[in-house]
């Protein structure tokens, strides 16, 4: 296939040009957006591939002149920028944009692109890189080795969470367990926790291992799709494939994930009718697309998460035997906070250095009387509830430790206390001051906390409540800080 590559990085132009020479294409590359429309009008190019943000001519306007011009009709582009916004991408696809590709390049992705072109076009399909290429290859450029480096320090610092997390030794454990998981790809996870425990974390870590991957993470929540979309959103269509499909077709997530995972969240909301398909992929390593009969190899580790009971969704028929036990093969059951007492406080900590030194704040730890107070709460939604928790506490005062005035806007207090106190409702007309005395400001401190409690932090609203103006409150606050 005859294609006109334009990018006005050299390094990225050549990058990818040498892939598509070694894929049998013809190449002719561009610097700028200029001398590739001269191009276009003087040759025949099935396929234009771009740049967005050049000098002078971007890969936009070029697209929207060639899409005016009479030999569109020969000719479908495809958009690629190192920048990820939705409205770009938007843009693009309306301007008449075949497809839009995110820097650094998948090279498959890319090749499968063109080989969708190919067969609309009556063409051959590509022949696929050896994977020593893809490797050689995949990351030359200067920009694609810049994007590895954010992820590769976005997935440190998770990295660094996951290791610093666990204290208990049933956590630590559970490291272990997925450090053996990580090796061995072909075996099937089923990660079971209640939510808020960390599901997908721990399955970061089965993907990861000790060192971080290169290869694609992809995570559907089943409970976020329609059952009517979910296998096209998992296994991808084939052009004309449904009322409403995209002309070109779509590739699916099992596409996506290829070489890597993927992480299927809340399982055990699968439609029943897919749940025979996923077993057939994870038993026999194909697929196929909606609307197509050509089977399609994979190679993809599968994690499962839920916190739904899944034995009884078996005994209900709502899930099947045999695709539970074939995912069960290998497991995890993540206990719930309440149950590692001894993991809350370091968590605690853990999370109140990070929001303090990304806020500028004071806080080095949880001080003993507010550690009290978060151990005997039972932390209904886990490790995420504490992790907002303290990322509260930082937003809302800043200090040396954590102590349990900060801790009652929150309503942790009375949460904890709740069999041993009732609310009590203040009569301004009527209430005793004790005789050994109190201190006023605590008193109205604790009462401003209370009003920013009850309207879940909303600062306009809790100053309507107690009569004064919202500038007045915000004076409040900061001495209370």
């Amino acid at each position: 296939m005859n294609i006109l590559l334009v990018d006005d990085a050299k390094t990225s132009r050549t990058w990818i040009a040498k892939a598509l020479i070694r894929a049998g294409h013809n190449v002719i590359e561009c610097n700028n957006g200029e001398a590739a429309l001269e191009h276009f009008m003087a040759d025949y190019f099935p396929l234009v591939l771009s740049d967005v943000i050049m000098p002078g001519m971007t890969g936009l306007e070029l697209l929207k002149k060639i899409s005016a011009s009479p030999k569109k009709k020969e000719t479908d582009v495809v958009l690629f920028t190192a920048h990820n916004q939705s409205e770009l991408a938007i843009e693009a696809l309306r301007a008449g944009a075949y497809d839009y590709l995110l820097k650094p390049i998948n090279i498959q992705e890319l090749l499968m692109i063109i080989q969708r072109l190919a067969k609309k076009r009556g063409g051959k399909e590509y022949q696929p890189l050896s994977v020593s290429f893809i490797n050689e290859a995949g990351f030359a450029t200067e920009e694609a080795r810049q994007e590895l480096e954010r992820c590769r320090e976005a997935l440190a610092k998770s990295a660094g969470l996951y290791q610093a997390g666990f204290f208990s030794p049933i956590m630590q454990n559970i490291a272990l367990l997925a450090q053996k998981y990580h090796k061995d790809r072909s075996v099937p996870v089923l990660i079971e926790g209640e939510t808020g425990t960390g599901k997908e974390l721990i399955a970061r870590m089965i993907h990861n291992g000790s060192t971080l991957s290169e290869k694609p993470f992809v995570a559907i929540n089943c409970t976020a799709i329609s059952p009517q979309l979910f296998e096209s959103e998992l296994f991808g269509y084939e052009s004309g494939a449904y009322t409403g499909s995209l002309r070109k077709g779509q590739i699916g997530k099992l596409d996506l994930a290829h070489g890597g995972t993927l992480f299927l969240d809340e399982i055990g909301d699968m439609p029943q009718d897919l749940q025979v398909k996923l077993l057939r992929v994870i038993q026999e390593k194909e697929f196929y697309r909606v609307g197509g009969l050509q089977r399609i190899k994979t190679d993809i580790r599968i994690i499962c998460a839920t916190n739904a009971d899944l034995v009884r969704r078996l005994k209900s028929g709502a899930f099947r035997p045999d695709l539970y036990y074939r995912l069960r093969v290998g497991y995890i059951l993540l206990p719930p906070l309440r149950d590692r007492v001894e993991d809350i406080v370091p968590l605690a900590n853990l999370f109140l250095k990070q929001f303090s030194q990304e806020k500028g704040k004071r806080f080095q730890s949880v001080g003993a009387a507010a550690a009290q107070l978060l151990t005997g709460y039972e932390w209904p939604g886990n490790v995420r509830e504490l992790r907002n928790a303290m990322e509260w506490v930082v937003f809302m005062y800043d200090d040396n430790e954590v102590k349990p005035g900060h801790l009652g806007v929150l309503g942790l207090h009375s949460q904890c206390n709740r069999e041993n106190a009732l609310a009590q409702v203040i009569n301004p007309w009527n209430f005793v001051i004790p005789q050994e005395g109190f201190s006023l400001d605590d008193y109205v401190d604790h009462i401003v906390e209370q009003a920013l409690e009850m309207h879940q932090g909303n600062r306009a609203a809790a100053a309507r409540m107690l009569g004064m103006t919202r500038r007045a409150l915000c004076c409040r606050l900061e001495k209370i800080k």
